[in-house]
């Protein structure tokens, strides 16, 4: 059983880690040691999305022990040409949108606060609808207890957008279990969708 020691590491590293670690050992029991309770979320969710079981063991304090059993190795990709040609995004291609403060806007916060309002609010009329929307930083506190935005993202959650609120930002505001809408996501994680994302508003 191999031990990977990934406490003291700041988001996204333990996450990386640990993906290359699964993908490098197919068939076998990793042990992860975390002392982060965002980075056990992340690490959790990450390592059952490839396939891997994850079983958790606490040792007191903030640490934690993963036992992460790893399935069979993904099939090896065919070759690709040297040259491929770019996908184009189809007209019509959802966004992503990005939050990353509780005000839209840059100048008078008070107006600001009434313009992020507004702006959710009247995100469920766009044709096509947003594919996600990401809140980072101080955008969080949209999502979380005693926000006023709370109703406004649940009708767009169920319009079928996705929610998702950054782990470690929650995490460094002490509202890592105040998610009122939504899924808690990781820095690989927003990597991911933005890097796929046909476009991205940010308010």
């Amino acid at each position: 059983m191999d031990t990977i020691d990934l406490r003291n590491l700041a988001c996204p590293e333990p996450v990386i880690r640990t993906k290359k670690a699964i993908e490098a050992h197919p068939n076998a029991v990793l042990t992860i040691l975390l002392n982060d309770a965002a980075s056990r979320e992340n690490v959790t969710r990450m390592a059952t999305s490839l396939g891997a079981t994850v079983a958790a063991e606490e040792l007191g304090g903030d640490e934690v022990k993963l036992t992460v059993t790893t399935g069979e190795a993904p099939a090896q990709a065919e070759v690709q040409p040297e040259l491929v040609a770019c996908t184009v995004p189809q007209a019509g291609a959802r966004a992503t949108v990005l939050v990353k403060s509780r005000y839209m806007g840059i100048g008078d916060d008070g107006l600001g606060r009434i313009l992020m309002k507004a702006f959710l609010k009247t995100l469920k009329t766009a044709e096509p609808l947003p594919e996600r929307v990401i809140f980072v930083n101080g955008g969080v506190h949209l999502t979380t207890t005693g926000s006023e935005e709370i109703d406004a993202l649940e009708e767009l959650a169920g319009l079928g957008v996705d929610i998702v609120s950054c782990g470690t930002c929650l995490d460094y505001f002490g509202k890592l279990d105040q998610v009122e809408v939504g899924a808690v996501g990781n820095m690989f994680d927003i990597v991911s969708h933005l890097n796929r994302a046909s476009k991205v508003i940010a308010p």
